[in-house]
């Protein structure tokens, strides 16, 4: 049987180094998908869209069996287009809003649960830049709301967690059992 775990969460918040602390158990039946596994990610000849779209497809397909844990899923991708469209309204959402709806039956698999994890208050812009997603406060705040509300929208199965390091074999236990 196949149970899919989808990480998600703000940058900084530790979402890789839970997943990594995950991988480093050697756990029997329990498979890691990093961020990143598209090698086209590197190419800077191929369209930086398709790359990451391409590469959550690759994500969610790369194992048939056991518990898969995958290090941010469609639903990130999703939001951060539609961040991008709020932000900057010449920014057209709507082909990945298209391209998303091929998940929607794998959210609503009693099989796949999105844990969103976020330490409240705490935003950490993985850059400064008004125009990105992740570039500023005020972006990761809209960015954690309509992380909530797709969710909320497309996800049978989610939990909403305040995750700290302190509290990371709490989290871990919740994931993996």
């Amino acid at each position: 049987m196949k149970k899919i775990i989808f990480i998600e969460g703000l940058p900084g918040v530790g979402k890789t180094y839970l997943v990594n602390k995950i991988k480093a158990m050697n756990l029997d039946n329990v498979y890691i998908v990093d961020e990143l596994i598209n090698p086209d990610i590197d190419n800077p000849f191929t369209d930086e869209e398709e790359i990451f779209l391409k590469n959550d497809e690759m994500k969610v397909y790369k194992h048939d069996k056991g518990t898969i844990i995958i290090d941010r899923g469609p639903i990130s991708t999703l939001v951060y287009n539609q961040v991008n469209h709020l932000i900057d309204n010449s920014y057209d959402a709507s082909y990945v809003e298209y391209w998303f709806k091929q998940f929607i039956d794998i959210y609503n698999n009693d099989n796949v649960c999105s844990y969103y994890l976020y330490d409240p208050g705490n935003y950490h812009p993985s850059l400064n830049d008004d125009k990105n997603p992740f570039g500023s406060i005020d972006n990761l705040k809209l960015t954690h709301a309509l992380t909530i509300f797709n969710l909320k929208k497309y996800a049978k199965n989610y939990k909403i967690i305040i995750y700290k390091k302190s509290n990371i074999e709490e989290v871990i236990n919740e994931i993996i059992n």
